[in-house]
């Protein structure tokens, strides 16, 4: 596509030095062409010149990455130990021998206590942990793949901005070479005024179109920066070209299914509903006792050592705490699917409304592709030549240049909303599709 309409406007600057240079010895004009680095270049393998290589930091440097990692990391560590015991407890009790006459003798207790929970209990905590540990981890591959959405959006802007500069300095040389050959031709006489006017204001046209490109490129760079921690004035390598839009895409009911299988949020959403089962299945062990054991020793300032043990269970009275505890477990357990539906439906839905766009976006690109640039392209070229055969007016052929340029602009931010789709198809999904 690039080559193709470079060479258009490398025709047109050679049709209108021959039909409005001033003498033989005009000045030569530029090569058009202004190329992006192809993937051979020095730059290809540095920062910012290819998507993968963006990527690959991204994961690496992000903070919200890093964050959502070691929150994966906390609650690994919660659950290695979640059915642990708690800590005894150590209890010395000084106490008298019982008897009727003589003088006090001392009688010394010391004892270790123990609670176990019985019926499952610790089972169903570290189950609960673990679901916790299995949610993290469905969270932080989300922001994972949230980043690498953002990330190839900003790309796509990256590469459109510097591509559509590119195409706009060729039209700035067009202009400036079509300015001067009209003052050129009014200042001896064989033009007129208002067409140097117009040759002249169309110059400025695209010299404003190039301040407008190159700041959206220095905010397409400040967002990719931003994204990896870097100051957002550091600088990038010039990109070496947006990915290809894929020329198929599976059916809805596929990308469904694949959401289903692969979406970190609905596996963290599934996980929660697990965890929720296992605290409610834990509330209802809250009417079955605990057992508390203690061992120890008995030492008489005037007799023999002894030993001790005792054995108790919790009673469990205090009723309506426990039933409170259940209806809250019964409440999170049901919020906790009713959310997981609700993803489930958000997700089917963007995976609908970004497989639309998809679709008709590949459709806008055949079109401009193989129909509109061509017969604008073409239109240009007639309006050159009648131009120079004087049935034309330099109003005619700027207004051709404008429709040709816009709708190569316009065919650039129609690529980005395909990356933009694209990118997001490929989070709802859980990968590449």
């Amino acid at each position: 596509m690039t080559r193709f309409h470079f060479a258009r406007t490398a025709t047109a600057v050679s049709a209108l030095s021959l039909l409005l240079a001033v003498n033989a010895g005009a000045a030569d004009l530029p090569a058009p062409d202004t190329p992006l680095p192809n993937a051979s270049s020095p730059n290809a393998s540095s920062l910012g010149a290819t998507l993968d290589s963006l990527l690959d930091a991204g994961r690496r440097l992000n903070p919200s990455v890093q964050a959502a990692a070691l929150r994966t990391a906390a609650a690994d560590a919660e659950a290695s130990v979640a059915d642990a015991l708690d800590d005894p407890t150590l209890r010395i009790n000084s106490d008298e021998v019982d008897r009727t006459s003589g003088p006090r003798i001392n009688k010394t207790y010391i004892m270790v206590e123990q609670d176990f929970p019985l019926w499952g209990k610790r089972e169903l905590r570290r189950r609960a942990a673990q679901a916790a540990v299995d949610g993290a981890r469905g969270r932080e591959r989300a922001t994972s793949l949230e980043l690498e959405e953002r990330l190839k959006d900003a790309y796509a802007q990256y590469v459109a901005t510097s591509t559509a500069l590119a195409i706009n300095g060729d039209v700035q040389r067009l202009d400036r070479q079509m300015a001067k050959n009209a003052a050129d031709r009014y200042a001896q006489g064989l033009g007129s005024q208002g067409d140097a006017l117009l040759a002249a204001a169309d110059a400025a046209r695209t010299e404003v179109e190039a301040t407008r490109l190159t700041a959206d490129r220095t905010a397409a760079m400040a967002r990719l920066n931003v994204l990896l921690a870097r100051p957002a004035d550091a600088p990038l390598a010039p990109p070496a070209g947006a990915r290809a839009l894929p020329t198929a895409t599976p059916s809805l009911t596929v990308l469904v299914d694949r959401a289903q299988a692969d979406n970190p949020l609905l596996a963290a959403g599934a996980a929660e509903v697990r965890g929720a089962e296992e605290e409610r299945h834990l509330a209802a062990k809250a009417w079955y006792p605990d057992l508390t054991m203690s061992v120890g020793a008995i030492q008489r300032d005037n007799g023999p050592t002894g030993y001790t043990a005792t054995i108790g269970f919790k009673i469990p009275l205090q009723a309506e705490p426990k039933r409170a505890k259940e209806r809250e477990a019964v409440a999170k357990a049901n919020a906790s699917r009713q959310s997981l539906a609700a993803t489930a439906a958000d997700i089917e839905g963007d995976l609908a409304q970004s497989l639309a766009d998809l679709t008709a976006i590949r459709q806008q690109l055949g079109i401009y592709r193989a129909q509109l640039l061509p017969d604008l392209g073409t239109a240009h070229e007639a309006a050159l030549a009648a131009y120079g055969r004087g049935q034309g007016s330099l109003a005619s052929v700027l207004e051709a240049e404008h429709r040709l340029h816009q709708a190569r602009l316009d065919l650039l931010r129609i690529e980005v909303e395909g990356q933009r789709a694209l990118a997001a198809l490929e989070r709802l999904v859980g990968g590449p599709l």
